[in-house]
């Protein structure tokens, strides 16, 4: 059958989506668990194109795109894992992913740009939209996905992202029937991130794996006794733009600031310590006061006009967090690597051909015979998994107590205000 974009006209962009329990299943033993999908949807505001809506959506690239860019067969492997996990629902993205992809940096991509560094907006949609549409889809939309994850991923200390991809590479070879993805581009490629991605605080290493390798080995070594190829870091790895990358730096520096205002506790209430604390927590740049202090730290441009104090006082408080890092790089970067409390955010990648039926040329796409058997029977493999490993992490978190570096004071609350998206 030919697939086509549901039309609405009150688009939800991201919604969690409740799935009944059953019966052998604990909901509340497991709730810092999150599955979430975001590739998989395929609704289109229709105040994109107004009445034009369905001429624009049935000329032959944008078709193309849809059907090429979603992730088929995703919510039904990620509905499964959520279930059998004894998880009360999983977190899925509504709007079609040739709209807006929430995996990659906001903003448009450049002429031939990359699949793995382009940005959230691509060709053929950035260019049928005007730069006044283009900044409502990532104002509404990119910040608005944003703010709904960072709620849920706030408290998790395992994320499961659940995505499909296409069953060949471009050489032609088959792609393993299954993929996990820990691990940065950047960081694969040069053993750094350039600084201009993230803030200079940020310590590469941590991008390195973005999950606890017990955890992924656990999955990968279950997946292949059960006869099911599964293949880690391959064949791409994780752009910085990632929902996965951006958490792990997101959750860094939230850790940095929990033991820097135990420390300094007077710190916790003064203007530019918070100034710069939403800076290194702007993990996406959507933050326009963010972006005024990284350019006056970082590219030594002016303060706006009447904010050189406070500017200054934010600069000299950045320093003094930079030196707090610096002292004690052993506890919160080393330690942190392997620390039991660090959340671990996997990517799961499943071929599409064994949930799906694809023809990219005629732009066709249907479930398989097999698609819902061969969901359950991984999703129940990745659960079992996922549930020994938490069962041996609890047990090790026992043994193990928080590094005391002499500070006093209450823990910050973790829902804090800051977002994955912007601070």
């Amino acid at each position: 059958m030919i697939p086509t974009p549901e039309i609405v006209d009150d688009l939800e962009p991201i919604e969690f989506v409740p799935i009944p329990s059953s019966p052998e299943s604990d909901s509340d033993t497991h709730d810092d668990i999150l599955v979430f999908t975001i590739h998989d949807g395929a609704q289109v505001p229709r105040q994109l194109w107004g009445d034009h809506s369905e001429q624009v959506l049935a000329r032959e690239e944008v078709h193309q795109a849809y059907v090429r860019e979603r992730d088929w067969g995703a919510n039904l492997v990620a509905e499964n894992l959520a279930r059998d996990l004894g998880l009360s629902g999983y977190l899925r993205v509504n709007l079609a992913r040739f709209i807006l992809d929430f995996g990659r940096f906001p903003g448009t991509s450049a002429i031939g740009e990359g699949y793995l560094t382009r940005h959230s907006m691509f060709p053929p949609v950035e260019h049928l939209l005007s730069e006044e549409a283009i900044h409502e889809v990532l104002t509404r939309y990119y910040d608005g996905i944003s703010k709904v994850l960072t709620q849920h991923i706030s408290t998790k200390r395992i994320t499961l992202g659940v995505h499909t991809y296409d069953p060949l590479n471009a050489t032609g070879t088959e792609r393993p029937k299954i993929s996990l993805v820990t691990r940065s581009m950047e960081y694969q490629n040069h053993s750094t991130i350039p600084p201009y991605v993230f803030d200079p605080l940020f310590p590469p290493i941590l991008c390195e794996a973005t999950s606890d390798r017990a955890l992924t080995y656990q999955i990968l070594l279950d997946l292949e006794k059960a006869g099911h190829h599964t293949a880690l870091n391959y064949p791409y790895v994780m752009p910085e733009g990632s929902v996965e990358i951006r958490a792990q730096v997101w959750f860094f520096f939230r850790h940095l600031r929990r033991h820097f205002t135990r420390t300094f506790p007077d710190t916790r209430e003064r203007p530019e310590y918070q100034r710069v604390w939403q800076m290194l927590l702007d993990v996406t740049r959507r933050s326009p006061d963010s972006e005024q202090l990284r350019a006056f730290i970082h590219r030594y441009r002016d303060a706006p006009l009447g904010l050189d104090k406070v500017f200054a006082k934010a600069r000299k408080a950045y320093a003094r967090i930079q030196e707090f890092l610096g002292t004690h790089r052993h506890i919160l970067v080393e330690d942190f690597r392997y620390a039991p409390e660090r959340p671990s955010c996997v990517g799961i990648e499943v071929r599409k051909d064994q949930l799906c039926w694809i023809d990219p040329e005629m732009c066709e796409a249907e479930p398989t015979p097999g698609a819902e058997s061969f969901a359950k029977e991984v999703a129940g493999i990745f659960a079992r998994s996922v549930l020994e490993y938490v069962e041996h992490k609890n047990r090790r978190a026992l043994d193990q107590r928080e590094p005391d570096l002499g500070g006093r004071g209450a823990r910050p609350s973790s829902h804090d205000g800051s977002s994955i998206g912007n601070s």
